[in-house]
């Protein structure tokens, strides 16, 4: 009888082993970004264990880190639920949580799923992440007295604007973005949480970051109240016209540049820039190393390089090379014409 026992304890343990280890297995292929094969390998084991924590948070957050946010929901809450230990796991479950209800425009649910995980304190890394993504999305007690206004695709977050600018803020911008979807004719997920801050100082200290930015998987952007009317919308709407596969920084802020609804004469502050500082223009240097080379010079000149690409090779080709921005995918999808526009581009802004 003894032995059976012990011949049942080595089985157990043996089971457990494996278990651990299947799961060990899917936390390497989720830290690897592989998250369409955890999704699926996770699942065969979920089937026979449905309420196992690792294997629901495993594909809970897959989902999420894919943008799938709707399919991630059920998967989290079961973690959360499930999770009698308040772990490191129903941590990272209620900051996913909170990230997966705002982009289903739950804020109630996002704000409070947020506020557990900081209260919960379980790890540090979840708690940072938890109360970033609360300043980012505006729950935080700094917002309490923001106005809040809806459009059909704006929530705009105003920190100190009166009811008449409040209403010619608005109008402008609904319009801008209505000018900018035209071309990129995306499908955003959310309305645009967009927040407007009168002081730069204040946006600083709390989200430790210079105005304006956007965050388009998020479909967030902080902005104060005089920056540009397209400019970081465009880094949303864009970033819906395709797969994002690649970005760079001539062609993403470039196109937002291109795009920032401005009458800004481009063409003679990068002159200008260039005769002042006896330097001349190489698009494939700043293409490779766009941080090299100063603001004031790459941002006006990249707008005007996008806009070039646009009237020499028009919308479709353009949407269809955006997604990968760099220049041998530009070479592929422009061919052998690219070289050129490119050096009489270069010949334009050298003169």
């Amino acid at each position: 009888m003894k032995q059976v026992f012990t011949s049942f304890l080595i089985l157990i343990s043996i089971i457990a082993f494996g278990q651990d280890s299947q799961v060990d297995n899917l936390w390497k292929l989720y830290n690897s970004q592989k998250y369409n094969i955890a999704i699926e390998r996770a699942k065969i084991f979920l089937e026979n264990e449905p309420n196992n924590i690792d294997l629901n948070l495993i594909i809970g957050r897959s989902y999420a880190d894919i943008g799938e946010f709707k399919n991630a929901l059920t998967f989290l809450e079961t973690v959360v639920t499930k999770d009698k230990n308040n772990s490191w796991r129903k941590a990272w479950a209620l900051s996913y949580l909170g990230t997966c209800y705002f982009m289903e425009q739950d804020y109630n649910d996002s704000e409070s799923s947020l506020n557990q995980c900081i209260k919960l304190n379980a790890t540090k890394n979840a708690t940072n992440n938890a109360y970033g993504q609360a300043l980012l999305f505006g729950f935080n007690e700094f917002y309490k007295t923001w106005k809040i206004v809806e459009t059909d695709n704006f929530r705009f977050h105003f920190q100190n604007m009166t009811d008449n600018d409040i209403k010619r803020y608005v109008s402008t911008r609904q319009e801008a973005f209505l000018n900018i979807n035209d071309f990129f004719d995306s499908e955003i997920p959310k309305k645009i949480d967009f927040f407007v801050w009168d002081s730069r100082d204040d946006a600083k200290r709390l989200l430790r970051a210079n105005l304006g930015f956007a965050k388009p998987r998020f479909c967030v952007l902080h902005s104060h109240f005089q920056q540009t009317k397209g400019h970081e919308m465009t880094h949303i709407i864009s970033n819906y016209s395709t797969k994002m596969v690649n970005k760079t920084g001539l062609i993403n802020e470039g196109t937002a540049v291109c795009f920032d609804q401005t009458n800004q004469d481009k063409e003679k502050i990068v002159k200008d820039w260039l005769k002042n500082n006896n330097k001349s223009v190489s698009i494939k240097d700043i293409w490779t190393d766009w941080k090299g080379y100063p603001a004031e010079l790459t941002y006006p000149l990249s707008g005007l390089f996008v806009k070039e690409l646009i009237d020499n090779f028009g919308r479709e080709k353009y949407i269809e090379f955006f997604g990968n921005q760099t220049y041998d995918n530009a070479k592929l999808v422009f061919g052998e014409k690219l070289d050129k526009v490119i050096k009489d581009f270069e010949n334009k802004m050298n003169t």
